[in-house]
This record gives structure tokens, sequence and C-alpha cells, in this order.
């Protein structure tokens, strides 16, 4: 069994493929106002008793961020905690990640991922001319769009704003459903999240 977690979306949820199947998606918190830390516990137990799942994991995935910093401290210490504990193989799904996966099968290459996160953080990440990650939180609800990017991804709603470009809604874990069979597990490695302050990456 290969378990996924998404700490970046407003509502957390656990997701759990087997034999190339999925066999659960099922949210940590039952609304944005609730806690994660309170719930992700009692959430994997719950789930473990069910599926017998601790016993049957052989991997983990988590999203890395960007997102709500405590969503993303939590999630990365739970994950660590059972990795760690289980020895079990892990990849950290990044935006990355998405944007390489989807840029090879659409016509537009120039993609940008805008994200909401809990407490209606969002952020904008995009590669630039460079070929660069770069990721911007957004602020007082302003955002620029750089000229030469040509689709959006959103996970929640579009970018408020007049843009005359393609937005296309998608979710974390159908992203990692798409292609975890071609990503690299690995045993024992730290999980790195990414924080963004003040538009400044925090290691």
């Amino acid at each position: 069994m290969i378990l996924f977690l998404d700490v970046i979306s407003p509502i957390p949820e656990f997701c759990v493929i087997d034999d190339n199947k999925i066999i659960l998606q099922e949210k940590i918190i039952q609304n944005e106002t609730d806690r994660l830390s309170d719930n992700i516990i009692q959430s994997y137990v719950a789930i473990d008793k069910r599926l017998n799942l601790t016993q049957n994991l052989k991997k983990i995935s988590t999203t890395i961020g960007p997102g709500s910093y405590t969503s993303l401290r939590v999630g990365s210490a739970f994950i660590s905690g059972l990795m760690i504990s289980r020895k079990i193989a892990y990849y950290p799904l990044s935006i990355a990640d998405i944007l390489n996966f989807n840029s090879k099968i659409s016509s537009k290459k120039n993609l940008g991922v805008f994200i909401t996160s809990s407490n209606n953080q969002q952020f904008l990440c995009y590669r630039n001319k460079d070929n660069i990650m770069e990721f911007n939180k957004i602020e007082n609800n302003k955002c620029s769009i750089p000229k030469h990017i040509d689709l959006i991804l959103f996970n929640k709603s579009e970018i408020n704003e007049n843009y005359k470009l393609e937005q296309i809604q998608f979710s974390f874990f159908e992203e990692f459903y798409k292609i975890y069979n071609n990503l690299t597990f690995k045993k024992d490695i730290i999980i790195k999240p990414i924080y963004i302050s003040n538009n400044q990456l925090l290691n």
C-alpha cells in the first residue's frame, strides 16, 4: 500500500493506493476552522484499523509546499515519525513535479500553479525564464503573473484577476496518482517543507 498525505490544500486528506487502485480518499478535518494537529493521528488510527495500513504500508508521499506553515510542519512531523519508525520509503511531491508532468502533456509549456492553502493563504509558483522555480506568496489579493506564463493550474479557485489565460483545476492527489509509478522513493531522507515568508524561501 502507498499512503499519500496532502497538507497543502485547505482541507488536508489521506489517500491510499493498493495494487494500482485508489482504495481510500478521506478528509482529515471537516472544515477549514478545524485544526490538523488535533485530528491527524486519530484519522490515521481509524484508517489503520480498517485497512491494517501500517502493516501493509510500503511507500509514503506528502506534499511539501508552499502552503500553511502550521499544516506543513504538522504533516512533515507526522510522516517523518511514520517513515522512520517503520523504515518506509518516501517521496516529497513538489510543485516542480506537477509542472514537469503537465508541461509534457500540455501544448502550453509555460505553466504556473496557483495554490490556496488553509487560512486562505495563496501562492503563485512557476519556473522563471532561467528555468528556476519561484514561489510567491500573494498578499492583499495582489498577484502579478509573468508574461511568459500561458496556463495556470489551481487547486481551489481561479486567480481573482481579469487575466485572459487558461486556468485548469487540479488536485494534489490526482497529480500524484498520475505519476507515482515513475517516482523514486527513498528511505532515511529528511523532509524539507517549502516555507515562504515575505516572499523568501525559508529552509
